[in-house]
């Protein structure tokens, strides 16, 4: 763990200095050198903060893209179109629609021109600088140049298409169009940076704004030219001596500052085309496969909610028939085992028996050690009392706490499988310590007294006992009965 340094090591510091004082019976007040020393400590420790810290070095860059990453990419993605057309099981997939976009992305490795987009913040002189920048690019050989509007929070529906942008500032770049920018470089996109409108300014406060820009586009991940432009001029006054000895005044038009912008678009830019319409290729192949492996995940879940609702009652009727602890526990453990194997079948995930059993005991580890058995039973206890005969049947509130906590497994583990796939992560082994986390917030999400009491009242048609019996008997179940009661009427994985 680390130290906040200024704060806790002064902080223990004096402590150490106070108690070695008083070890050594010496007043505080009375000893003016060790103050002084002390003081002269504290000084020159805040005189070495005052010294300039080192530039952070530049991120790593971006890999280049090429074809073969992106047909690497459109692979995947078939191979995702292939599982969602057999898993949907009937004639709505939109596999087929995904197929043809695929090919549409594999044909955009040939494609000969370069899209940029022109983006800054309203009033910033985008349209007049896409007009005179398009006027001075060669006509059927340059870039096609498209002004959008900078949204900070989210980039533009189809600003990820563009194979770079153009970002225009009439000022410094603030800390939110930086971290824009830096994202932009990190998805593979080229960038240039426009300094527009510098006639608003005099000679020393525009060279002054171009060394900080200059300054900040160092701590991106790739580099980023600077080019100040004056592309819509404020007209200059002009004063002439008339012959009878007086002045005139007038507004002359000041000529369009807007080299060198072409030239550095063309070595940043357009030299690099092909890697840049490579990683547009491979944005729009990820894109896509993040649609269908969402379009997946429905169907996955569609499959997976039948059986965890199956198998929390039958942990529910397994607690509430069982008053043995031990019962309970090996039941508790064979059932998550199932839960585990089945979703992992589901989801793609190939637990072997062992490696289920194992997960299970980790699973049954977790709850206990994060207090949820003792929270589901206070929350259900509490929502138990307004059911005055059944609150005080044997069993009720460990047969209901079993089938919530067996549904919270469950759904925290369709979560983790659904977040695992769209992130692309390889499912090698289960991560527990991320499992425990959604597992504790979603139980203390799901506190809500409606949603506990559908549970209670569904749960009280599966689990009440017979009329005029508050306590039935215990009900002897072995081990062994544990299967077939479990295999029956299982959803096919």
């Amino acid at each position: 763990m680390a130290f906040k340094q200024p704060i806790l090591l002064g902080g223990l510091g004096l402590s150490a200095t106070l108690w070695l004082l008083q070890t050594v019976h010496i007043s505080i007040f009375d000893s003016s050198t060790l103050l002084s020393a002390m003081a002269m400590a504290t000084g020159l420790w805040w005189w070495r903060r005052r010294d300039p810290l080192p530039v952070s070095p530049r991120p790593i860059a971006p890999p280049v893209v090429d074809r073969s990453r992106v047909e690497a990419a459109l692979t995947r993605v078939t191979g995702l179109i292939a599982s969602l057309a057999a898993e949907s099981g009937n004639g709505h997939s939109p596999a087929t629609d995904y197929s043809g976009q695929s090919a549409q992305i594999l044909a955009e490795l040939d494609r000969s021109d370069l899209r940029l987009a022109v983006v800054g913040d309203r009033h910033s002189g985008k349209t007049t600088l896409v007009q005179a920048l398009s006027d001075s690019l060669p006509a059927g050989s340059g870039p096609s140049l498209t002004e959008l509007a900078l949204i900070h929070d989210s980039p533009p529906p189809d600003l990820l298409t563009y194979d770079g942008v153009l970002l225009v500032t009439d000022g410094d770049l603030t800390d939110s169009s930086f971290s824009w920018l830096q994202q932009r470089l990190l998805t593979g996109q080229g960038a240039v940076l426009v300094f527009t409108k510098t006639d608003h300014y005099c000679p020393d406060d525009r060279q002054t704004l171009i060394n900080q820009l200059q300054q900040r586009v160092q701590a991106l991940p790739a580099p980023v030219p600077v080019v100040p432009v004056a592309v819509a001029p404020r007209p200059t006054r002009v004063r002439r001596h008339q012959a009878d000895g007086g002045l005139e005044e007038c507004l002359e038009p000041s000529p369009v500052v807007l080299e060198p912008l072409p030239q550095v678009v063309r070595d940043s830019l357009l030299t690099a085309q092909a890697s840049l319409v490579a990683a547009t290729a491979l944005r729009q192949a990820e894109a896509l496969a993040h649609q269908v492996q969402t379009d997946l995940n429905q169907v996955r879940r569609q499959r997976a909610l039948p059986l965890v609702e199956q198998l929390q009652w039958v942990a529910g009727a397994a607690a509430f028939a069982n008053p043995v602890p031990s019962l309970d526990l090996l039941a508790t453990l064979a059932i998550n085992g199932h839960l585990i194997m089945d979703l992992g079948q589901i989801y793609g995930f190939s637990l072997s028996l062992d490696q289920a059993k194992q997960s299970a005991g980790t699973l049954a580890s977790l709850t206990v050690k994060l207090g949820l058995v003792e929270i589901s039973s206070q929350a259900l206890t509490a929502v138990l009392k307004s059911h005055f005969a059944t609150y005080l049947a044997a069993g009720t509130v460990q047969g209901l706490s079993a089938a919530y906590l067996t549904r919270m497994a469950g759904l925290t583990l369709i979560d983790y499988f659904e977040q695992a796939a769209l992130a692309g992560t390889p499912t090698t082994a289960l991560s527990w310590s991320t499992i425990a986390h959604q597992l504790q917030q979603g139980i203390s999400q799901n506190r809500q007294a409606n949603l506990l009491t559908a549970l209670v009242n569904q749960g009280l048609s599966i689990l009440r006992p017979s009329p005029g019996a508050l306590s039935p008997a215990p009900v002897k179940l072995e081990p062994q009965a544990l299967a077939p009661a479990l295999d029956s009427d299982r959803i096919p994985a």
